[in-house]
């Protein structure tokens, strides 16, 4: 991987700082994400994204083993990590096969298909009308608590549910 960033480099300078940097701080940097995000796989993503952010931001580096330096890694990654963990947190929905499997001890084959079908229909709708379905329906979030970790507004919220439902009603018609 450090051979991918030293072509990022600029200068014959900038590469050897880089690489130095790089040495000495990935470990901690990895241990910074990993701390945020409790995954190994997206710590190591977190800190690609870092090293990249250093890279547009190399001049602003002085002396490598100071303390302002190590902070000035540290605080990339954790923003890094944090936005990371932010977004997956806001994607972060049920599986469909988890959500709309039947667990009732009365369901018939029947209900258990339709079930199915349903679930397959809201997930074949657009990202964005499925994403306040599953939240509405499955989660059980008010419109104010599905604009709220959508960031949209109400009113949008809505909207995408009338125009879910209605596509979803053109779909089970089919």
């Amino acid at each position: 991987m450090l051979q991918f960033y030293l072509t990022l480099a600029e200068t014959d300078d900038d590469k050897i700082k880089f690489e130095r940097l790089y040495n000495r701080y990935k470990g901690l940097m990895l241990s910074c994400a990993y701390d945020i995000l409790r995954d190994s796989d997206l710590a190591e993503d977190a800190v690609h994204n870092a090293f990249l952010r250093v890279l547009k931001n190399l001049s602003k580096v002085g002396e490598l083993d100071s303390p302002h330096t190590r902070s000035f890694l540290v605080i990339i990654t954790e923003n890094v990590s944090k936005s990371m963990y932010s977004q997956r947190k806001r994607r972060s929905t049920i599986p469909l096969e988890e959500a709309y499997s039947c667990h009732d001890v009365g369901e018939t084959p029947e209900s258990s298909l339709n079930a199915k079908i349903l679930a397959e229909k809201i997930a074949a709708l657009p990202e964005i009308y499925s994403r306040v379905m599953l939240l509405k329906y499955l989660n059980d979030l008010s419109d104010k608590e599905i604009a709220s970790a959508l960031a949209i507004s109400q009113p949008a919220v809505r909207k995408r549910l009338q125009r879910a439902r209605e596509l979803l009603r053109i779909s089970l018609e089919e």
